[in-house]
């Protein structure tokens, strides 16, 4: 931590190449100021995750193509271009990756006024010993990798990089660094006992800083002393850091900051023959550094700590073009492996500030170089993205799970002891993972309905089902590692469908059409005709026996086919209408099992049920050669949920109406005209509680609502036919106008025309 103890600040192995030409920007003091299913959208539009998976395409290339990613290779190599297409499409295109998230870093320092930093919110602590930095004496190693994590994205010059999370804030806290010289010469236990406590002190004062509301969210450590963690005992750094690691360990705190350590780049570094692990006189670095690799040691520090190995691009490996590779001069994972991620870390672009390689005055401008404190700062950045789609509702540690659990482990990517859990892939760890599921209890860890299987398909007499269909409210969704995606529910509910054309051919097809179709008799398929458009139609293709009683009294049973799971609606209706008299009435009862109104549910939805009272008056009256003839129905049903999102339903209200003139022509032809409204539920509501958020430690957060379930619109059919005795059977032509279709107020109106030829064997 201090200079004495030769930090691996300065990254020797790679040295610092200065751009061409300077970035424009003040070179003085003068500071400027500070400052599904669908899946829903920023703007409030719902899209299949088809189409968002080629919008998040379209949107990848146009970040992917942006002078300032092209600028910095890592950028393209951890997909951050498909990351950032996701916050877009889910944040909104003025949020910019990171935002309202606080990076923290112990480092040298950083320089306000380079205009990679310049116009971000940036606080800076000089910690005991540090002083600010001039650009004089030497680079400054802060603002390098502070750019890397949060560099602006407003500079559209080739040479120049944006940072992963350009939108975060950074809060720098400054401490003296030494130089590395080449030489692996491992700190002893005594030198870290010296430094402990001012090492304490330094954490310390950076995981409890405040300002305002901003507190440090992710710190970056790109420093270390030389020594394996591999080479220490979880004995003597207890012995030797307790105070450090009591720091580290964050205990007490409401929320442990993760902490993104450099790996150290010492392999390859000359050491003496007692140095274990030395061959030939080069270090082969089996592990992190001695802090980098502490949770391998300490498992308090495990859940919140990640050291980062460095990658080199393809372009550097002729013996692997296709591939990315350790860098030469990293440490590898080995006993850190569960802990550990590799990230890019050699020709890295960054901010620099420093002397002029001529004249020595302080210049700004665009530095290359490498080492595993510029890997380091590109895993903070996608930490910060992470916690911003996620709507910090991930805890840090679970942040962490993902980070390593996403990494892409294929390929030479699963040696383990080298590259730990893999390359960083933040297109995957901003994506869900495994099957997403509904959660309806009060915590994540409970089962829930998986988001593919859940969907709610109005009956007919819902129409387009305003109340439901057009909810805007969201629903979350959780996946297998248990983050949040949002969803809009009204789009898991689909209106109900047009009417089946085979039952429009059967009924127009039917045998006399109009008739009463609770005269006596067994039936073995309802037909639309059957049903006169009411209650009768949820058991439609199913069958009926009426059987007639005294004095006008009839008694039917009827029950659907069983269907889809067994979902089906079976019930009984009694009929009384005299002979010869003008008038009848019929009432029923109908049971649902797996349906409401013939709507379906799934997954989240619950089990459906409904049973449904009815009555029905009919009469008819002979004027002339016209028969005419009218049927008003009426209902009350009670539907239940059971499991799911929906709390309850209030009693629902239906209708449904027909009125018919049949006349018989005196060449035996036969037409008919009728006006008739399918049924419709007139009045009902439905409660819903779905869940919206979840809290850090898991708890599942909901929100209630209820919505009215009437269609805006009632459908009427106006329908024409003629039939003609024609070879042995009957010729019928037909015209059926549909105003508001489906009872949908959207919908245009529809008009039918059906021809066919009907014969009775």
């Amino acid at each position: 931590m201090r200079a004495s103890c030769s930090p691996s600040a300065a990254e020797p192995q790679r040295a610092a190449t200065i751009a061409e030409a300077a970035l424009p920007g003040p070179l003085h003091d003068s500071a400027p100021s500070s400052d599904g299913a669908c899946i829903r959208l920023h703007d409030g539009t719902c899209v299949s995750a088809e189409d968002f998976d080629a919008k998040a395409q379209e949107l990848a290339r146009d970040y992917a193509e942006h002078v300032q990613f092209e600028a910095q290779w890592g950028l393209g190599s951890i997909s951050a271009d498909r990351a950032y297409a996701h916050v877009e499409l889910l944040e909104g295109a003025d949020s910019a990756p990171g935002a309202g998230v606080t990076i923290g870093l112990i480092d040298t320092g950083i320089d306000r006024f380079h205009p990679l930093v310049a116009g971000s919110i940036v606080s800076e602590v000089l910690l005991e010993g540090a002083a600010d930095e001039t650009g004089i004496t030497r680079s400054s190693h802060g603002t390098a990798v502070a750019s890397i994590v949060a560099g602006r994205r407003s500079l559209p010059i080739a040479t120049v990089p944006h940072g992963v999370a350009w939108g975060a804030d950074i809060a720098m806290f400054a401490i003296p660094l030494g130089e590395g010289d080449g030489t692996y010469t491992p700190i002893s236990l005594e030198g870290l006992a010296r430094a402990d406590a001012h090492s304490a002190r330094d954490f310390n004062q950076a995981l409890t800083w405040r300002d305002g509301q901003r507190r440090v969210d992710i710190l970056n450590l790109s420093f270390g002393y030389q020594g394996l963690i591999a080479d220490y005992s979880e004995a003597d750094l207890r012995a030797s850091l307790p105070q450090t690691i009591a720091a580290l360990a964050q205990d007490g705190a409401s929320e442990k900051a993760i902490l993104v350590w450099a790996a150290g780049n010492s392999n390859a570094n000359t050491c003496g023959p007692s140095v274990p692990n030395c061959e030939t006189g080069a270090l082969d670095a089996v592990s992190p550094s001695v802090m980098a690799g502490l949770a391998a040691r300490i498992p308090e520090l495990q859940g919140h700590t990640v050291a980062v190995v460095a990658l080199a691009p393809a372009d550097e490996i002729p013996l692997k073009p296709s591939d990315e590779t350790i860098a030469s001069f990293s440490n590898r994972c080995g006993v850190a492996a569960d802990y550990c991620i590799a990230a890019p870390g050699t020709d890295v672009r960054y901010a620099y500030f420093g002397p002029h390689p001529v004249t020595g005055a302080p210049l700004r401008s665009v530095g290359t170089g490498g080492g595993t404190s510029f890997a380091a700062p590109v895993v903070s950045g996608s930490f910060a993205v992470m916690k911003q789609l996620f709507r910090d509702q991930l805890a840090n540690e679970e942040l962490v799970t993902r980070i390593l659990e996403t990494a892409d482990n294929t390929g030479v990517f699963s040696e383990r002891a080298i590259y730990g859990r893999g390359k960083l892939d933040l297109a995957a760890a901003t994506h869900p993972v495994g099957i997403l599921e509904v959660p309806i209890g009060p915590n994540e860890s409970q089962a829930g309905f998986g988001l593919g299987t859940t969907h709610f398909s109005l009956g007919t007499p819902f129409g387009d089902g305003p109340g439901l269909s057009g909810l805007s409210h969201e629903i979350m969704a959780l996946d297998d590692l248990g983050a949040p995606f949002w969803y809009r529910i009204g789009d898991f509910i689909a209106p109900a469908p047009g009417p089946r054309l085979d039952a429009t051919i059967r009924g127009f097809l039917a045998d006399s059409p109009g008739r009463d179709p609770w005269r006596p008799g067994a039936r073995t398929l309802l037909t639309p005709a059957d049903t006169a458009g009411g209650h009768l139609s949820l058991a439609e293709g199913g069958a009926m026996a009426t059987l007639p009683t005294r004095q006008g009294v009839a008694a039917s049973v009827f029950q659907s086919n069983r269907h889809n799971h067994g979902r089906g609606a079976a019930g009984w209706a009694l009929g009384w209408r005299p002979e010869g008299a003008p008038l009848g009435l019929r009432i029923g009862w109908v049971s649902e099992d797996g349906t409401i109104l013939g709507g379906e549910g799934e997954g989240a939805f619950g089990a459906l049920t409904a049973d449904i009272v009815f009555g029905r008056l009919v009469g008819d009256v002979r004027i002339g050669a016209w028969q005419l003839s009218a049927g008003a129905e009426w209902g009350r049903v009670r539907p239940q949920a059971h499991g799911g999102l929906i709390d309850g339903f209030s009693a629902l209200t239906t209708s449904a109406f027909e009125l018919r003139a049949r006349a018989a022509l005196p060449n035996q032809d036969l037409v008919s005209v009728s006006l008739s409204q399918p049924l419709r539920v007139e009045r009902g509501r439905v409660s819903l509680t779905v869940p919206v958020a979840r809290t850090k430690l898991g708890r599942v957060l909901h929100t209630s609502f209820a919505s009215d379930l009437a269609p805006d619109a009632r459908q009427i059919d106006l329908a024409v036919a003629w039939e003609k005795p024609l070879a042995g059977g009957s010729l019928r032509l037909g015209l059926i106008w549909s105003h508001d279709p489906e009872h949908g107020a959207s919908e245009d109106s529809r008009l039918t025309v059906l021809a066919g030829w009907r014969r009775t064997f």
